[in-house]
């Protein structure tokens, strides 16, 4: 490999470092407060049942789900604020849109609506491409009058 390929890899293996690092740093620095969350579970689960052990109760594996692909929920918001033409759209409705586009459940409304929030958020901040008008539950979201996407 040329030297410059070489920067470029060390460069890249770096920044990965440096990032799997700080997730490492977030996970333990939340370890004592779920810990501690724990106890106070325990601590209620004793008093109504005195005969409990916290070692009966297994720990249950935490699985990821991925809903959608790379920039897919993206995407689908934007489709959705096209689709409106104009017209200021709650989380909620957002949300109904992407239900209805990937053939889903209502159930899963909720947490949906604060995913697409979460990228809502992101697409006004980082990228100017929306904007919002109000506050939480009554927040409606439109392009952005200077946005070209």
């Amino acid at each position: 490999m040329t030297e410059n390929g070489n920067r470029y890899a060390i460069h890249a293996l770096k920044d990965r470092r440096a990032t799997l690092a700080g997730e490492v740093e977030k996970f333990k620095q939340g370890i004592p407060d779920r810990e501690k969350q724990l106890s106070h579970l325990d601590a209620a689960l004793w008093i109504l049942d005195p005969d409990y052990r916290a070692d009966t109760v297994p720990p249950k594996r935490l699985r990821n789900v991925k809903l959608f692909g790379g920039g897919e929920l993206n995407r689908l918001i934007l489709d959705d604020l096209r689709r409106a033409e104009g017209r200021p759209m709650s989380n909620q409705e957002i949300a109904r849109a992407i239900v209805e586009a990937k053939g889903g459940g209502g159930d899963c409304l909720p947490a949906l609506a604060r995913c697409a929030r979460a990228n809502l958020t992101h697409l006004l901040n980082r990228r100017g491409a929306v904007c919002k008008a109000g506050d939480r539950a009554s927040a409606k979201w439109a392009f952005a009058p200077s946005a070209n996407t």
